[in-house]
């Protein structure tokens, strides 16, 4: 009798068994569309022997994870290039949008319209229509150059609140690992196995990685401490030291991140990310869009700088006026500092009669490093001698005014100081800031006939025209060693050459990364021949042990009627 109930109790675990491998087959086909989910197995251990040698049948152990640990590290070491190429893939085709020139409405188009219109003028120097075109063209150039150095700040901005949007989603996916954390040791220090919170955990893991370079560890409570970046505790257990963005002590407006310690310190880590896509929108913030920034401003200043040179010292069809006011002032105490960026040479003045002849001309010296604005104004009011005839002076915002009596005109002849330059006297381009606020001078919006054409107040005099016409294929950016157009072809081969770079770079790495994944899959993933066919082999078990019972309850039958 004892050998037979030891053969039913023998049934009844080979039951219990088979049942909790079949239970666990179909947890595996539930979840075989599952990110993240690890199939696993149910585990058979056979029972110790009898003292006679006679089997003891069979119990169930842990339900055990087929699980790669090679590739899934593997796979969170290559998933944060793959967030850099992602990112920068996307920022980088805003960019290109920005330096389009579909449609016929880029920058190129637009600086070609202007140069044509400046070589109708040289033909036409005193035709309404040409000096209309040369202003119209001119203004379309300047809101061209503002609308895209908007467009490239925008994009700026939006990389910037990208920031706080990953920093956001870091967190988040730290909070729940670290509420993982907690469930998994509970359940494992109690003997359990947390095989479902781990393949969640390992899915916020890789999640992570795609946002930041990180390094984990495995304690051997199963809770793992998660070290982002430059080794920040991101995670240690069941705690986070979460980063926050904060606008303290840098570019106005611009996210720095910081990591909060435990005691509440504040550790500054905007530097310290290595990888990811947290690094590469920081990258598109501080270096890629500032480069375009820099690049499209060095443009439009030297556009406007050449242009300002030639026309600030030529004559429109206006008569020479008797007031020429700068468009830049100095505040009170920059007037009184040698004036930067002007040259040593001599600068000439005009004294123009009624009928547009030159009565005289002052040649006013000046000395680069050495001249305040006030020395300038006051050495013109030296060499004139009258102020009856011609004075400069200081106005209250700043500017200096030259102001001509008795019914007489000024304009200047030869300018070796560039002081016309440095203060905006008769410029067709206005700017401080570069293409941010490049828009052409008041004067010229209101009347074309500011435009300078020549030098001498002579009808048809084309001097200035003509030169500024044919700058389009003179050398003048880079150091005098390419033409705007080279320059800004440079921008465009640049914003290309960037993007299919990146797209190499990324197919390889979407091909390395896919290898790895693929080696996991093929141990990890949940094969749904292979689970029915396990499926079905536990259920022949069953029935098996089934019979193995029924044949016992039998056999004790017959005993007990004996």
């Amino acid at each position: 009798m004892p050998a037979l109930n030891a053969a039913l109790n023998m049934g009844h675990k080979a039951l219990s068994a088979q049942q909790r491998a079949i239970s666990t087959t179909g947890h595996n086909i539930a979840n075989m569309n599952t990110d993240g989910f690890t199939r696993q197995r149910s585990e058979t251990i056979s029972e110790k022997p009898a003292s006679d040698g006679s089997g003891g049948g069979v119990r169930s152990g842990f339900v055990k994870q087929i699980y790669d640990r090679f590739a899934q590290q593997k796979i969170l070491q290559e998933k944060p290039k793959n967030g850099v190429y992602d990112s920068r893939e996307k920022f980088l085709q805003k960019i290109e949008v920005v330096f389009s020139e579909m449609e016929g409405a880029g920058l190129r188009k637009t600086l070609n319209d202007f140069w044509d219109s400046w070589s109708l003028l040289a033909n036409q120097p005193e035709s309404d229509a040409a000096r209309a075109k040369v202003r119209d063209r001119g203004d379309a150039l300047s809101a061209r150059f503002r609308m895209m150095h908007n467009e490239l700040t925008t994009i700026r901005n939006e990389a910037n609140g990208r920031i706080a949007g990953v920093v956001s989603e870091v967190n988040n996916l730290a909070k729940q690992i670290a509420e993982l954390n907690h469930n998994i040791s509970r359940a494992e220090m109690a003997g359990q196995k947390a095989n479902d919170a781990r393949d969640e955990r390992n899915q916020l893991l890789e999640d992570m990685s795609g946002l930041a370079d990180i390094n984990w560890f495995e304690g051997e409570d199963g809770a793992i401490q998660v070290l982002i970046g430059d080794h920040w505790p991101l995670v240690h257990k069941g705690t986070t030291n979460l980063l926050s963005t904060s606008q303290n002590g840098g570019e106005t407006g611009m996210f720095s991140i910081e990591g909060t310690g435990s005691n509440g310190s504040k550790h500054d880590l905007t530097n310290s990310f290595r990888s990811g896509e947290l690094k590469e929108v920081m990258t598109i913030r501080d270096h890629t869009t500032v480069e375009y920034l820099q690049q499209l401003d060095d443009m439009a200043f030297g556009l406007a700088h050449r242009i300002n040179r030639l026309h600030a010292t030529g004559t429109g069809l206006n008569h020479a006026p008797n007031v020429v006011k700068s468009s830049f002032g100095l505040n009170p105490d920059a007037q009184q500092q040698p004036l930067p960026f002007v040259k040593d040479g001599i600068l000439q003045l005009h004294l123009v009669g009624g009928d547009r002849d030159v009565l005289e001309t002052y040649e006013i010296e000046v000395q680069a490093g050495k001249d305040s604005i006030q020395d300038i104004v006051q050495r013109i009011n030296e060499t004139v001698g009258d102020p009856a005839l011609l004075e400069a002076s200081l106005e209250n915002d700043g500017s200096v005014k030259l102001q001509a009596g008795m019914g007489r005109g000024v304009i200047f002849g030869n300018d070796e100081t560039e002081l016309t330059l440095v203060m905006g006297f008769n410029n067709f381009f206005e700017s401080l800031q570069g293409a941010a606020d490049m828009r052409i001078s008041d004067k010229i919006l209101k009347d074309p006939n500011n435009i300078a054409t020549g030098k001498d107040l002579v009808p048809g005099d084309n001097q200035v025209a003509l030169k500024i016409a044919t700058m389009q294929t003179e050398p003048t950016m880079n150091d005098d060693t390419m033409t705007f157009d080279e320059f800004y072809n440079g921008i465009l081969a640049d914003v290309g050459l960037r993007i299919q770079r990146n797209q190499t770079d990324k197919e390889h790495q979407d091909a390395l990364l896919s290898q790895f994944q693929e080696i996991r899959d093929s141990i990890s993933s949940v094969n749904l021949d292979e689970e029915i066919a396990q499926m079905v082999q536990y259920q022949k078990a069953y029935e098996a042990s089934a019979r193995f019972i029924t044949t016992v309850n039998e056999m004790m039958d017959t005993l007990l009627r004996m």
